[in-house]
C-alpha cells in the first residue's frame, strides 16, 4: 500500500512539475508552430503527443464565433438531430435534463419527447437546463469541422492511432448559465473546445485509486453508466481549467471530470473518439467478471500479457454473442467517415 502511495505521490509531483513548466499556455508558444500554421485545434506538438490520453492539458482553437454555433442554428441543428430516422443511438441522439445541481448529484431527465430540446435551446437562458446533441457531424457544416478536427488531431498525435479507432464524433453541449454538469467518466478521448460563454471544468487524475478505485471503472464499463461517484474530500486533487472562447481542455479516457458555468450561456464542442473494445472496453469487462466470481484481477496496463490474454478471450466470447443476436449497429455514415478521414490523413 505504501508503494503504491508513494508511485502516486510521484506522479502528481511530476504533473505539478511539468503544469508549472507549461504555466505559459500551450497555444501561444509560437516558436514552436509551423509558420503557415492553420490548424482548427492549436498547441505545441511535444505537449500534444506526451500527454494524449495520458494527462489532461489545454489548448487553443480557431472556431470562436463561427457562424454554426450561433444560438439560431443551434435550434435548427436540434430540431434535425431530434427527428433523425436513423439515429447513431439506438435511444436516440438528443439528452437533456433540467434544475440545478451540485457535482455529486445525480440529475434526471424530465419526462419530455426529445424534440422539446428545440424549445429548451430558445429558453436556455432561464430552464436551468444541459442539452447534449450527440454526433451532429451527420449534419451539412458540422461534418467538415469533425474531420478537419480530428486531421488535426491525429497529425499533432505522432502515432499510428487510426486502426485502434472505433468511431468519431462531434457531440454540442448548450448549458444555461450557473448550472453544474454531473461528476461522471467517459468512453471516449475527448477534446472539449469552448465556444461561446465562460466555464470551469475540474478534472481528476486516472492514476490516482483513491478517486478512481478498479472496481468502479469495471462497473462502469460493463454495468452501470454513471457508477463514477464524486468523492469531495479529493476535490483538492482536480486539475482546475479556466475555459473561455477560443480555448479547449483535453480529456483522456477513464479520467473523471465535473463543470460549473458561469454566470452566461456556454456552448461547448466535444471533439471525440472511441477505441475499437478489444484496447479498453473488454479488460475492464473481464475483470468485472473476474472479481463477481471471487477473483482479484490486476489493473489494465501492469501486467500486458495478461492484458492480452484477457482481452483476446472477452473479444472471442463478445463475437460469439454478436454472430448469434446480430452486430450492434454500427450506422453506415460513421463507417464511411472512417474512410474519408483516413483518405484525408494518408492513412489508406
Amino acid at each position: 500500500m505504501n508503494g503504491r502511495k508513494d508511485n502516486l505521490a510521484n506522479r502528481r509531483q511530476a504533473i505539478l512539475q511539468r503544469l508549472t513548466e507549461f504555466s505559459k499556455p500551450s497555444w501561444v508558444w509560437e516558436d514552436q508552430m509551423p509558420a503557415s500554421f492553420d490548424r482548427i485545434i492549436q498547441c505545441a506538438p511535444d505537449v500534444f503527443a506526451n500527454n494524449l490520453n495520458r494527462l489532461p492539458h489545454e489548448f487553443a482553437h480557431s472556431l470562436a464565433g463561427n457562424k454554426l454555433f450561433e444560438l439560431s442554428m443551434l435550434v435548427d441543428l436540434a430540431e434535425k438531430v431530434a427527428t433523425r430516422a436513423n439515429p447513431h443511438l439506438p435511444g436516440g441522439d438528443v439528452y437533456f435534463n433540467k434544475g440545478l445541481i451540485e457535482a455529486g448529484e445525480k440529475p434526471l431527465r424530465p419526462d419530455m419527447p426529445r424534440t422539446a430540446a428545440v424549445d429548451l435551446i430558445r429558453r436556455i437562458d432561464s430552464e436551468e437546463a444541459w442539452i447534449i446533441l450527440k454526433h451532429v457531424e451527420r449534419e451539412a457544416g458540422y461534418r467538415d469541422v469533425l474531420e478537419n478536427c480530428i486531421r488535426d488531431i491525429l497529425e499533432l498525435s505522432k502515432s499510428q492511432l487510426l486502426r485502434k479507432i472505433k468511431w468519431f464524433e462531434a457531440i454540442l453541449f448548450i448549458t444555461s448559465p450557473n448550472r453544474v454538469t454531473e461528476y461522471h467518466l467517459d468512453r471516449e478521448v475527448s477534446w472539449i473546445l469552448q465556444l461561446q460563454g465562460d466555464k470551469e471544468i475540474h478534472v481528476f487524475d486516472r492514476a490516482d485509486k483513491d478517486i478512481v478505485p478498479d472496481d468502479e471503472l469495471e462497473t462502469y464499463w460493463t454495468a452501470d453508466n454513471r457508477a463514477a461517484r464524486y468523492k469531495p474530500e479529493y476535490e483538492s486533487r482536480a486539475f482546475v481549467y479556466q475555459m473561455r472562447p477560443g480555448s479547449g481542455v483535453h480529456i483522456p479516457i477513464n479520467s473523471p471530470h465535473w463543470l460549473r458555468n458561469k454566470n452566461n450561456i456556454s456552448v461547448t464542442l466535444n471533439v471525440n473518439f472511441q477505441f475499437h473494445d478489444r484496447y479498453w472496453a473488454n479488460l475492464y469487462r473481464a475483470n468485472y467478471y473476474l472479481r463477481r466470481a471471487g477473483i482479484e484481477p490486476y489493473p489494465p496496463g501492469i501486467h500486458p500479457v495478461s492484458d492480452g490474454f484477457k482481452s483476446a478471450a472477452f473479444t472471442a466470447m463478445q463475437r460469439v454473442k454478436q454472430a448469434v443476436k446480430g452486430r450492434p449497429h454500427i450506422p453506415a455514415e460513421a463507417r464511411e467517415q472512417n474512410r474519408r478521414i483516413a483518405a484525408m490523413t494518408g492513412a489508406l
